[in-house]
């Protein structure tokens, strides 16, 4: 398949355990922030993922509510059409989701699903599967995107680190290694980055080391740039266009 889960690369630029890292008071982002990326094939610009940052309530209890889409477009669409949707209510305060939505259309497979978290309880609810325990805090891909970007600091490089989420209707550890600062070249401009790579599963991925993420090093912490190396070829996403940060967007002379 020429993409794959595209919200899901994006979003999963790097995760956490608590353990790891500090949560600050002082959040990265705000209500209104959107981040648009496209994801290319050589030359070719074969699809684009939103994620947006809205404040709602949730049973009466204000909280953040995020979407992400992605999707291939162009000739790639009418090839392979892809149309993935990720959503999230989580915490204010502790990032912690409430409730998760997962809606996949890739091609003429389709998937569905909502999870709704009891975090006090250790618990959560599948549309899929049922009632589970979970042995300690648990975070969906997308609560766990934000919950990092208001926690990462102090890393060294060759650090290693654990995250634990729930995706695709099971508990997920993945590890993750931080590679150090870069700067890199964008449309936007340059951009001082901390880079991770993600251990991936083979399959999708070419082997277990293909997956390189870029970080803005700066208030913000947003993606910037996600490369991947599948079995068809070499990708690229890359960060287009954003309104609504917290922070200026910074660049490097």
């Amino acid at each position: 398949m020429f993409i794959k889960s595209i919200a899901f690369i994006v979003l999963f630029s790097v995760l956490n355990t608590a353990s790891l890292f500090a949560q600050n008071n002082n959040k990265p982002y705000k209500a209104g922030e959107k981040l648009r990326y496209e994801m290319s094939y050589g030359w070719i610009t074969g699809g684009e993922a939103t994620v947006s940052l809205e404040k709602v309530n949730f049973y009466g209890k204000p909280v953040y509510h995020v979407k992400a889409i992605g999707k291939t477009i162009g000739m790639a669409h009418v090839i392979y059409h892809v149309y993935d949707r990720y959503e999230s209510w989580f915490d204010i305060s502790t990032g912690l989701p409430y409730k998760s939505l997962m809606d996949l259309t890739e091609g003429d497979w389709k998937k569905f699903n909502i999870v709704y978290f009891n975090q006090d309880a250790h618990s959560l609810k599948s549309k899929l599967s049922g009632e589970k325990k979970i042995d300690k805090n648990i975070f969906d891909v997308v609560s766990a995107f934000y919950y990092v970007r208001e926690s990462i600091h102090g890393l060294k490089p060759g650090q290693v680190f654990e995250i634990y989420t729930y995706f695709h209707d099971k508990p997920w550890n993945m590890i993750i290694r931080y590679k150090g600062i870069e700067t890199i070249k964008t449309d936007l401009g340059k951009i001082e980055c901390m880079k991770f790579k993600p251990v991936v599963e083979k399959g999708t991925f070419k082997d277990e080391e293909a997956l390189d993420i870029w970080i803005s090093n700066d208030k913000n912490k947003i993606p910037v740039r996600i490369k991947m190396k599948l079995f068809v070829g070499s990708f690229k996403t890359d960060l287009v266009e954003y309104k609504g940060l917290k922070y200026p967007l910074e660049f490097s002379e």
